[in-house]
């Protein structure tokens, strides 16, 4: 069987790679992979590291002339050759120099003292005692060297280095390791002897200890460390955190090398505030088109359990756990394809994700999605299937119905003068009454939809500057639906008429026919501007489109995938008004926009302004909901988009839905940047009216309240090695902090200290009373080495709620 290798993972001794490998004349380093970047200061910090010198031909060094030059030459009897006095040695790039040689040409051996310099281009070593070697058994033996790596800041001392059986195997006593440039030695790593066999994929090393400025302070009594790219089994770095919920935060994770195509990494996790958590990654691939992950982790007994404690009242016990499945496979060719990626926890343990952070698991809404797909696809049509399952994490949350299964067949056509479509799918809708909401009382309606779209798509005009097409769709839906006597409240109300009455789902078949025609077309005007050398160029394109399609009252369809979608521009030329098939929206509308772009002389956006809004030759009766009131509106919101790169420095955004009708905003969003060198500062804010309680959660009334939320993030030098970085994000509306995160990064050339306090909001599913969380958070990082602590190694301007976003979208503009 082929081996794969799956991605790295390295033991604790990461980059402990201390030992150079010394040949008569030559010397060779182990393999090393230069650290990235480090510090703020690179340019300074390592400008005494050498760079890489390559042969200037792919010729062996080794068959390659010798040159030989000193201020004296003697031959003694014997066969002894003696160099005096600057002595230089050149072979390709190699270079050696000493003050003294001496060559026995019976024995072969070499002594060379005083001053020695060796550079192949690869590493440089000096010493100014003694070098014996013989060229012939290959095995040399050095005195007090010391090496510098090309290319990386890799440098180190040995009192003793011994090389034998043709330079593989190499043995180094009192040896030394660090990254910092000399006379910064913040921490050096010691070792009393390591011994190196080149055939080999590690080294060992025996009594070694780090060292911060003069003052040891970590002993290893034995480690073994990569000399080449593989991985090892061994303890990964620990990690550090301190919280208001789960207080000391400690993980301390062991690798384990199964095989190069399988591993898996436990760790053991320990919370003073909850109690010892244990987690297990299994990762396989027996071959490309195989690959997965079984994760699991349990909490034998939370701390914080107590019947009395409501955010845990679903349990019984203090017992905890999540396990997750991810696996994909590919088969012929990739044409057949299957993917599993599901995801639980314990039934009822509503707040698992809110307590431990999981970094697994696919969350929408509150619920756990737990997906099974397979699809064999080809260049014109695919088939593929799911089955989708959901664990819900609130017990307010009304049960979804789940895909059990779907399956879609699409086809696709291309001919000279249309295009061809046709999208088809069969499902059937179920649930799973055991994990029902603790609040909900009765059964759900269930159904199993067929639904059948053949499209046909003619461009009427095509042609520079302009285009015009036609779209001709008919949409086929059967439903054979079963709607229990006992149906739960919440969707009783929802489907109770709000004049007769009466509960409008029906048992039985329902179809629906509908036809669809939708005209789309638009003009692209530019012209040049004086701006930008006088090669800027500005287009104006105004576009179209008309949608008609026939009223059918569907108020008898249940909702098993469908929702409202939010408007924005580019949700205006859709032809859908509602997301999902159970309703299709009827229209009789014209939506109109104009985009306005602006590009500078190198071809690159720096503006573009766009306006859409859609009107209503009639008004749409489709409802979501038959509770729903219909709507009387004659217009669309008037929605607008902007983004714009002011300078080289600032960058703009905005977005906003306005009701033309009531005189008032329902959406907005808008955000300023300014970038320049280290310096990154952004002010952002986006509003919501929502002036209705969201069903998933009808206790809840603080949904009912509009979103109006500001926020600030900056990243800022502060000194040369200081950068300060932090995030404010506060709800105008209600009047509370949402997150507040402040962080100070000291980075010098070989090490830096990272420190962050965050408080944010931690949201609770089961009270829906968010606590105030503060997290503590401390890196030291020895840069070449590890570090041991929290975060990354660079700052960030992510949350613990709100990730930093970039909502700039130019053409040309990174």
């Amino acid at each position: 069987m082929t081996k794969w290798t799956l991605g790295y993972r390295y033991p604790i001794a990461l980059t402990i790679s201390l030992a150079p490998a010394l040949t008569p004349m030559m010397v060779q380093a182990a393999p090393f992979e230069a650290p990235p970047a480090t510090g703020i200061l690179d340019s300074l910090c390592y400008d005494y590291v050498p760079k890489i010198e390559k042969p200037a031909s792919d010729q062996d060094a080794n068959v390659q002339p010798v040159e030989v030059d000193a201020d004296r030459l003697e031959a003694k009897q014997g066969g002894t050759a003696v160099y005096e006095g600057d002595v230089k040695v050149r072979q390709g790039v190699r270079k050696f120099d000493s003050d003294y040689a001496q060559l026995d040409q019976k024995s072969r051996d070499v002594i060379a003292i005083g001053n020695i310099y060796y550079n192949d281009g690869q590493v440089t070593v000096t010493s100014d005692k003694t070098l014996k070697s013989n060229l012939d058994t290959k095995n040399s033996e050095l005195e007090e060297g010391k090496y510098q790596v090309h290319g990386s800041p890799v440098r180190g001392f040995a009192k003793r280095v011994v090389m034998t059986n043709n330079n593989q195997n190499i043995t180094m006593e009192g040896a030394q390791y660090t990254t910092c440039p000399p006379g910064q030695e913040v921490w050096t790593l010691k070792a009393g002897s390591i011994d190196i066999d080149q055939k080999e994929v590690f080294g060992e090393a025996w009594n070694a200890s780090l060292w911060l400025y003069d003052y040891p302070v970590f002993y290893f009594p034995y480690i073994n460390f990569p000399i080449k790219d593989e991985r090892k089994t061994g303890l990964l770095y620990p990690g550090y955190k301190q919280s208001s919920s789960n207080g000391m935060d400690i993980t301390q994770p062991f690798y384990w090398n199964i095989a190069p195509n399988y591993d898996a990494t436990i760790t053991s996790r320990f919370m003073d505030k909850r109690g010892l958590m244990e987690q297990v990654e299994f990762r396989y691939m027996p071959d490309p088109a195989h690959t997965g992950t079984l994760y699991f982790e349990n909490l034998a007994d939370d701390k914080q359990y107590s019947p009395s404690n409501p955010s845990l009242a679903g349990l019984s016990d203090g017992h905890r756990y999540l396990m997750n499945v991810r696996h994909g496979s590919a088969l012929m060719d990739g044409s057949l394809r299957f993917g599993i990626d599901y995801t639980q926890v314990r039934d009822k343990d509503y707040n698992y994700f809110n307590d431990f952070s999981p970094q697994v698991g696919t969350q929408v809404d509150s619920q756990l999605q737990q997906s099974f797909t397979a699809g064999y696809y080809q260049p014109n049509w695919n088939l593929t299937s799911e089955v989708r399952r959901y664990q819900i994490l609130s017990p307010y949350a009304l049960l979804p119905h789940e895909m059990l299964p779907r399956i879609d067949y699409n086809y696709y056509q291309q001919g000279k003068w249309f295009d061809l479509a046709w999208n088809s799918e069969l499902t059937k809708f179920g649930y799973d009454s055991g994990s029902a909401a603790t609040l909900q009382a009765g059964e759900r309606y269930t159904a199993t939809r067929l639904h059948l779209a053949p499209t046909l798509t003619v461009p009427l005009v095509d042609a520079p500057g302009y285009y015009l097409t036609s779209q001709y769709k008919l949409m086929f839906t059967s439903y054979n639906q079963e709607v229990p006597d006992n149906l739960v409240s919440q969707d009783r109300s929802r489907f109770t008429d709000a004049d007769s009455k009466q509960l409008t789902l029906k048992e039985g078949t329902i179809t629906r026919t509908l036809p669809s025609f939708r005209l789309k077309g638009g003009v692209n005007f530019d012209r040049p501007l004086d701006w930008y050398d006088g090669k800027g160029t500005q287009t104006l394109e105004p576009e179209f489109q008309y949608l008609y399609i026939p009223y059918k009252n569907q108020d008898e369809i249940g909702i098993y995938d469908s929702t409202t979608t939010r408007q924005d521009y580019y949700s205006l030329f859709s032809d859908r008004r509602f997301a999902g098939l159970d309703r299709i929206s009827d229209a009789n509308r014209v939506t109109v926009g104009l985009t306005s772009r602006v590009y500078d002389n190198v071809g690159d956006e720096r503006l573009r302004l766009a306006v859409a809004q859609a009107f209503e030759m009639t008004p749409p009766k489709v409802r979501l909901y038959p509770s729903n009131p219909e709507s009387t509106n004659a217009r669309s919101l008037l929605s607008f988009e902007g983004d714009a790169r002011i300078t080289d420095e600032w960058f703009a955004h905005a977005g906003t839905q306005y009701d033309t009708s009531e005189g008032e905003f329902t959406a907005g969003n808008g955000a300023v940047e300014y970038r320049t060198g280290k310096l990154t500062t952004q002010v952002n804010y986006r509003y919501i009216k929502d002036g209705n309680l969201d069903y998933r959660y009808p206790t809840n009334t603080a949904l009912a309240e509009d979103l109006s939320q500001a926020g600030l993030v900056m990243m800022a030098p502060i000194a040369d090695q200081w950068q300060m970085y932090g995030g404010y994000y506060r709800d105008i509306k209600q009047d509370v902090n949402i997150d507040r995160k402040i962080g100070v990064k000291y980075d010098s050339c070989c090490w830096s200290i990272n420190m962050s306090l965050e408080w944010h909001n931690q949201p609770d599913n089961v009270t829906l009373k968010p606590t105030s969380e503060k997290v503590i958070g401390l890196q030291f990082e020895m840069k070449g080495l590890g570090s041991v602590g929290t975060g990354g190694r660079s700052v960030t301007l992510d949350t613990e709620l709100l990730p930093y976003v970039r909502p700039f979208n130019l053409k040309g503009q990174q």
